[in-house]
């Protein structure tokens, strides 16, 4: 592995190199006065054609933006063959998904995420669908169907999407009923672990000015991590049954209606319907690995409380090497999910400005079970419900001269989260002890209420000093109002000395020590700086500071300390520079990012004591990116990219103290851990970890896509291949060894026929064909493992879509 500095010097000389080969072509192709047009080719929906973004909430040419931005159109998406958000992630640089279920889908974007999995937190990658933010990570479903367009923003985004686009920002534009034709599809799906879906589309016209689009999909699969007994005859334990439950199935289903209405020729209304559902969805459960046992029984670890072993999956009763895909654990998770969304928008253009008003709401209920151990006894069992809704109204005008480009708005978001969060084993034994004075099978249920209200007024403008350089300027100022009604229940009903419910404390007991710690009002600001040079007509260079922002928040945490309850907001300041170019008469788009993030109270998670807590600590990150869109004719398309990336955390608590039961009688002390009688008490003496990489953020990653295509048998025959390549990384911040995820490859490949008549195609595909191992999710327990997801092994099926209309 080469060092910092070398690495660092290698990404600037290859940005500025490519750089330099885009104004040497352009040049030779000034006579042709390439224009946003000519920047395709005839290769309908070929890679490199021009893409319309709204990363600046006006439509624009992607080339023409100076934001570090990639986008698929639907088009795109559709004859690449990708279908769920992971497929897509794979082919976008520094963008990570951690989805080890419906459950929670957590993305990273240059290693910025918020890993906890508690329901009540935001995270600072923002999650946009049709123009309308989604503040719930629980409400971010996978399912890719009837989409315009996808488009990534990395780095901050907060002047003019808020503050939790810290990290930046993920938008879903779904097709709409903009066109009077009537136009639609249908398809079906069908692949390995009896996996299925059923997809469709229909739009046009109703009446004169009146349009609809509806569209639909329901998917269903069994799991593929497969559950298995552990005959542990040999310990003198029998067989002891596992759940019986496959785990990473699915069963859910989607609709959305979107009805436009033109008031006038130049005002429109659009007003969307969204359902989405997951109903008994086998989940909830991990593989265990990673584990030395010690003579007491627990696992081996570092001075700092984490497990820095490496020997893989194993069975946690028996320690003999196992696969990834199956599983031990023995309680039946389960999953239920229900998500509504109203929306509506208008947009009017008047005396050369244009309104823009969205008013949203979203209401979510989830019930989540699962088996947080991996083993076939109940260690750690997690339950968790939440009632959630949020309400979004945005108002913007937007107008432009030959001098300015502007637009100027406010937003207004409130929300309500109501759930529960209960955790039971071994995370509470100290607790149980302490207030009990001993226990059987405790539990602590975190039932909260949080109210937050947020109100912003933005604006952002450019200035152009000449027809090649101009100055964006925009800022934010950005006011939240949060409170948490709080209160943690201890419940232990076959211990016999106290059998009744115990209220251990509330967020009125924490103000005595830390006043005011169950509010949070907090004002700051965004802002952006870019100054932009179009050296040539295909080729942009800009050099930019952002200024991000995400407020603060509760750990909903068992053993937390009034102190730490509530984390301060951070804030996140970055300088980018890069460029954007085409290249081989518009055949070849290279675009490039070289960034510097300067992170102050980074929002770091950790399962300190084996129980989940956000601290604060600075950081910083450094890296560069680059993409390649190339499509020489209509016959072939290739994409390829590139990352390089180094990062540090100053400094987050490490376990500090974790407590466990005897498991057998005289079980003997170990390095750190004291049998106290009857329990474990874990003393760590490394208390802090110095200069931890962030989770997620690979030294290097590559993506590739390759597509060719010729016509044959009346139609035309696409052979493509995609996938991508990581370095090694580290899956938590705490940096244990034992969730270092290897470097790894993941390769898919697809072969389709198109009939030229009809548009009708028929798609063979296969998905990780090289069935390599990786894992989706990790969390490092200390003394009790790594518990972990896998994504699926090599996956095979077939799709048939039908289009119609025009």
């Amino acid at each position: 592995m080469m060092n910092t500095h070398k690495a660092a010097r290698m990404a600037a000389l290859m940005l500025s190199t490519a750089g330099l080969l885009g104004p040497v072509q352009s040049f030779a192709q000034d006579a042709e006065a390439q224009d946003d047009s000519s920047l395709s080719t005839s290769n309908s929906g070929g890679v490199a054609n021009t893409i319309v973004v709204t990363a600046n909430k006006r439509s624009e040419n992607l080339q023409k933006v100076p934001i570090s931005v990639s986008a698929f159109s639907g088009e795109q998406i559709d004859r690449l063959g990708i279908t769920d958000t992971t497929q897509i992630t794979q082919q976008i640089p520094s963008l990570r998904v951690n989805a080890y279920s419906p459950n929670l889908t957590i993305f990273s974007l240059r290693g910025i995420s918020q890993n906890n999995f508690t329901d009540n937190l935001e995270a600072p990658v923002a999650v946009y669908q049709d123009n309308a933010y989604v503040a719930s990570m629980n409400a971010v479903a996978g399912q890719l169907f009837d989409i315009k367009r996808v488009e990534v923003l990395r780095g901050p985004q907060g002047t003019l999407f808020g503050r939790n686009a810290t990290g930046g920002l993920i938008h879903y534009l779904s097709e709409d009923a903009s066109s009077d034709n009537l136009n639609g599809y249908a398809q079906g799906e069908y692949g390995r672990f009896n996996s299925w879906s059923i997809e469709g589309a229909a739009g046009g016209k109703l009446v004169d000015g009146v349009r609809l689009r509806v569209a639909g999909r329901v998917e269903k699969a069994d799991g593929y991590i497969k559950s298995r007994d552990t005959d542990a005859t040999a310990l003198g334990l029998g067989v002891i049954p596992g759940s019986g439950q496959d785990l990473g199935g699915k069963n859910g289903w989607a609709a959305r209606a979107n009805l436009q209405v033109d008031l006038t020729p130049d005002a429109t209304l659009s007003l969307w319907y969204k359902h989405a559902e997951d109903n008994h969805v086998a989940t909830g459960g991990y593989v265990f690995e990673n584990c030395v046992y010690l003579d007491n029984g627990y696992c081996n670890t570092n001075a700092a409380g984490l497990s820095d072993d490496q020997n893989g999956v194993i069975n946690g009763i028996t320690s003999e090497k196992a696969s990834p895909w199956e599983h031990f654990g023995e309680r039946r998770g389960s999953f239920d999910r229900v998500m509504n969304s109203y929306q509506g928008q208008l947009d009017w253009k008047f005396g050369g400005v244009e309104l823009t008003s969205i008013t949203n709401y979203l209401t979510m209920d989830k019930v989540y079970a699962e088996d947080g151990d991996a083993l076939p006894f109940t260690i750690v069992n997690v339950d968790s419900r939440v009632n959630f809704h949020q309400f979004s109204q945005e108002t913007r005008l937007a107008g432009e001269s030959d001098m300015l480009k502007w637009q100027v708005g406010g937003y207004y978001l409130d929300m309500k989260y109501d759930g529960s969060h209960a955790v039971t084993g071994v995370p509470i034994i100290d607790l149980a002890i302490a207030s009990n004075g001993g226990y059987s099978l405790p539990t602590v249920a975190q039932q909260y209420v949080i109210h937050s209200k947020n109100w912003s007024i933005f604006a952002q403008g450019d200035i152009n000093f000449t027809d090649r350089l101009s100055l964006t300027l925009g800022g934010r100022y950005s006011k939240d109002h949060k409170r948490i009604d709080y209160a943690a229940i201890l419940s232990d009903p076959t211990f016999a000395p106290q059998p009744d419910p115990v209220l251990l404390f509330t967020d009125q007991d924490f103000l005595a020590e830390a006043p005011g710690v169950n509010r949070e009002v907090y004002g700051d600001w965004a802002a952006r700086v870019s100054l932009n040079f179009q050296l040539t007509p295909s080729t942009l260079l800009f050099a930019s500071w952002n200024r991000g922002i995400k407020g603060g928040n509760w750990s909903l945490s068992s053993s937390i300390q009034p102190k730490d309850f509530r984390h301060r907001p951070e804030t996140l300041n970055s300088l980018e520079g890069g460029f954007k170019t085409s290249l081989l008469g518009g055949m070849m788009r290279l675009n490039g990012t070289i960034f510097h993030y300067i992170y102050d109270d980074y929002q770091a998670f950790s399962l300190a004591g084996g129980v989940p807590h956000v601290f604060n600590s600075n950081a910083h990150s450094t890296g560069a990116e680059l993409e390649a869109f190339l499509s020489p004719s209509r016959n072939f398309d290739a994409v390829l990219g590139a990352t390089w990336q180094t990062s540090s955390v100053d400094k987050i608590p490490a376990t500090d103290v974790q407590f466990g039961p005897e498991l057998f009688p005289g079980a003997p002390d170990s390095q750190y851990c004291t049998n106290l009688g009857g329990v474990f008490r874990c003393d760590f003496p490394q208390k802090d970890i110095t200069g931890a990489e962030l989770p997620n953020a690979p030294r290097f990653s590559f993506n590739y896509l390759f597509r060719y295509n010729f016509d044959a048998a009346g139609g035309n025959i696409a052979a493509q291949v995609d996938g991508v390549w990581y370095d090694d990384q580290f899956l938590e911040v705490t940096n244990g060894l034992g969730s270092v995820q290897k470097a790894y490859n993941v390769t898919n490949a697809s072969l389709t026929y198109r009939h030229e008549g009809t548009g009708i195609s028929l798609t063979a595909w296969g998905r990780n064909v090289f069935n390599q191992a990786y894992r989706a999710y990790a969390l490092n327990l200390g003394i009790l493992g790594v518990t972990s997801i896998y994504a699926p092994p090599a996956t095979y099926g077939a799709t048939l879509r039908i289009p119609f209309g025009e």
